[in-house]
């Protein structure tokens, strides 16, 4: 549906933590879809990070982002976009490091999508 809707963002943030949560490493150039029609054996590598203690961290951040943008700092949706250059930037380093702060963006860009709903 967001792609449909032209928001390619949105959707790229909503599957890094989709896939965060049922750990799946990025693709890489050369990759092939699996088959999904068989069963593959889990031989690619996985995020060494527990889902929900991904989730913790992400609602921790969110809080305080939340807090800041209370006193007058950055808004919510600008420290999520500011996290996902970083974890665009930490990606080419660690693909998990770079997974794991793409999830905390896009739990970040989720609160502040409903923080713009409340008004």
């Amino acid at each position: 549906m967001l792609d449909e809707a032209r928001e390619h963002r949105a959707a790229n943030h909503l599957q890094a933590a989709i896939d965060a949560a049922e750990r799946v490493s990025p693709m890489k150039p050369g990759d092939t879809l699996p088959d999904d029609s068989i069963d593959t054996p889990e031989s690619t590598s996985q995020l060494a990070a527990d889902p929900a203690l991904v989730r913790a961290i992400g609602g921790a951040l969110a809080m305080f982002a939340t807090l800041m943008a209370r006193q007058g700092g950055a808004p919510v949706d600008e420290v999520a976009r500011l996290l996902g250059i970083y974890a665009a930037a930490t990606n080419e380093r660690s693909d998990d490091e770079g997974l794991l702060i793409a999830c905390w963006s896009a739990i970040l860009r989720d609160v502040a999508e409903a923080q713009r709903g409340e008004t």
